[in-house]
């Protein structure tokens, strides 16, 4: 089940992710029974006690153990607690599938669907006849309803549901088909077009919709903020799954079992895959370099990982992922600072921010020619990329000059020995600065950061936490001043950001609002001309670039490592994981 945009817990990433229609064959209830949950998967010490500890047995059993530093709230990643990539990489990508998956090369296949036609009236999904599900050891097929499950919950006609996108789904009328064919229509939009506030029409990303499915006879009567919070199952625990593999075991803080799904159309070559949660990422490398596991999945890129290039038995690869360093600036009320909200603050901050020199003290011989991003909508390696953030450059001079203009009391020129703070309009110009604790590149970060800003009179307060704490309590609740993380764009589509961005968006957690940027992207959600669609994304760029709401700091590069006898193994930088195509993997015979 991949997503447009993720957040993503410790490393870094934005989801994407509908109005129930007369048409709909399918209704959700929202009675009183809407206050069950799902009960919680086999613990995993108990599944994990079977996983042979050496490699060679392993090998025997088909089997493998894979590290993973991110603890989650919860597998449904859709809602604004658990939307963690950490949530797709333990459980979603492997068990929950939809109409197409996405490859290595950042490009749409069919997954459970054998065919899908859009226009601008809708999509015609036809779906695979061995297209199922497994429940508990039981074949259920995939049908239309479970698209019209999906949709119905993700469209923001639910409005307990707490999704943190509907984008996509909230352009979408109406969903049919209870069986193989599956019939979805767009919005018909007003003569002025869609806004931001009325998105409508076709939608130009349509083929990231319905990327993983609901089961939708295994979930009614269910609260759907409560379900998969410890596994991904149906109203009586039994394991539920269409992609490759299902959750058999599941335990928070300690990891993850997976079993081979008899009834996907393609029979996985391995028989279990088991993630268990490392958080530290020097004891993950460890573990690797010790044989105590087979891979890192989507570790922390940082120094610390270099030893892992000439590790013998090892593979160590490394791409440019699309990641989304960056830092968000909060707007909103639970900001402790209200001088955020000035846009000459926001913007000396970025002056007085050395992203290059990050860059080169973080990752060091790793960085590879590593520059700045400048864009909040588009990455470097993609063609319509334009640096309108590049104006705020690293500037020490500038910066000061402007708090000068401002406030009084700081530095007379910079000086890493300053002690001399800003008063500006009766607030000290010092901020809250979190980021995903146990992380060394985010700390390390964060303490170069705190000296440049130091130098120019700013203080900042270091707030680390523990990253689902981060993510579910902080960021989803605007509750920060100053968030380093990073936004994940799966296909490298822009239109996962309108729910970021946009006045209003479901995971615009810093508040910020342009209503002249969200209009041209929402007009762009139903562009399909690439050129003018790229075209209104750059425009709203442009305005966000002088506003400054966030500060784009680098494209993360994604890094993966793994014993080089694991064959099939790919990296993706679209999905930043190699469990794309997990199906593939096997041991060197």
């Amino acid at each position: 089940m991949y997503r447009r945009v993720w957040l993503l817990a410790g490393a870094a990433a934005a989801v994407l992710v509908i109005t129930a229609s007369a048409t709909a064959t399918t209704k959700v209830s929202t009675a009183a029974s809407a206050s069950r949950g799902t009960p919680a998967a086999m613990p995993f010490a108990k599944a994990f006690a079977q996983t042979p500890r050496t490699v060679a047995a392993r090998k025997a059993k088909l089997t493998t153990i894979w590290a993973e530093e991110q603890d989650i709230n919860g597998f449904n990643n859709n809602l604004n607690c658990c939307n963690q990539l950490a949530a797709g990489l333990v459980g979603n990508f492997e068990a929950l599938h939809g109409a197409f998956n996405i490859n290595d090369k950042g490009t749409y296949f069919l997954d459970l669907a054998k065919s899908a036609k859009a226009d601008k009236t809708g999509v015609v999904y036809v779906l695979r006849p061995d297209a199922n599900w497994y429940v508990g050891g039981k074949k259920v097929p995939v049908t239309g309803k479970d698209f019209i499950y999906t949709w119905q919950n993700l469209n923001g006609s639910i409005k307990a549901n707490d999704v943190a996108s509907t984008a996509g789904y909230d352009q979408i009328a109406s969903v049919t088909g209870s069986g193989k064919t599956v019939t979805v229509k767009w919005k018909t939009c007003p003569p002025g077009g869609p806004t931001g506030t009325n998105p409508c029409g076709f939608y130009a990303d349509w083929q990231s919709l319905f990327g993983g499915l609901y089961p939708s006879f295994a979930l009614q009567g269910l609260d759907f903020n409560k379900i998969w919070t410890n596994c991904i199952c149906d109203a009586a625990g039994k394991p539920v799954a269409n992609g490759p593999f299902y959750v058999e075991a599941y335990t928070k803080g300690q990891g993850t079992v997976l079993k081979k799904n008899p009834f996907y159309y393609k029979p996985a070559k391995l028989n279990e895959v088991d993630f268990k949660f490392i958080a530290d990422s020097n004891t993950q490398v460890q573990a690797m370099r010790g044989g105590e596991v087979d891979g890192l999945m989507s570790p922390t890129f940082g120094q610390n990982l270099a030893p892992l290039q000439t590790t013998p038995g090892v593979t160590f690869e490394s791409t440019p992922g699309y990641f989304y360093e960056h830092l968000d600036l909060q707007f909103g009320p639970k900001a402790q600072n209200p001088l955020l909200r000035s846009p000459w603050m926001r913007q000396a901050i970025m002056m007085g921010i050395d992203r290059q020199a990050i860059i080169n003290t973080v990752y060091g011989a790793l960085a590879k020619g590593l520059k700045p991003l400048n864009s909040a909508v588009y990455f470097q390696t993609q063609a319509p990329y334009k640096p309108w953030f590049k104006v705020w450059d690293f500037n020490a001079a500038k910066a000061l000059a402007l708090l000068k203009k401002h406030c009084t009391g700081g530095p007379a020129s910079p000086d890493p020995s300053n002690s001399s703070y800003w008063t500006c309009s009766g607030y000290p110009a010092t901020f809250r600065f979190s980021w995903t604790a146990s992380n060394p590149t985010r700390a390390n970060q964060e303490a170069i950061i705190e000296a440049q800003l130091k130098s120019i009179g700013i203080k900042i307060v270091a707030a680390p936490r523990a990253a689902n704490v981060f993510f579910a309590q902080y960021v989803s609740q605007g509750d920060y001043d100053i968030a380093d993380f990073a936004w994940v764009s799966p296909d490298g589509d822009p239109s996962g950001y309108f729910a970021i961005w946009s006045c209003g968006g479901d995971s615009n957690y810093l508040h910020f609002c342009s209503k002249k940027a969200s209009d041209l992207m929402a007009k762009s959600q139903s562009e399909g001309d690439p050129v003018k669609r790229a075209a209104e994304w750059n425009a709203a760029d442009k305005i966000m670039a002088a506003a400054v709401p966030t500060i784009p700091l680098y494209q993360r590069p994604a890094p993966l490592a793994y014993k080089t006898a694991l064959l099939g193994v790919k990296n993706n930088p679209a999905t930043v994981s190699a469990t794309w195509n997990i199906e593939d993997w096997h041991w060197k015979s």
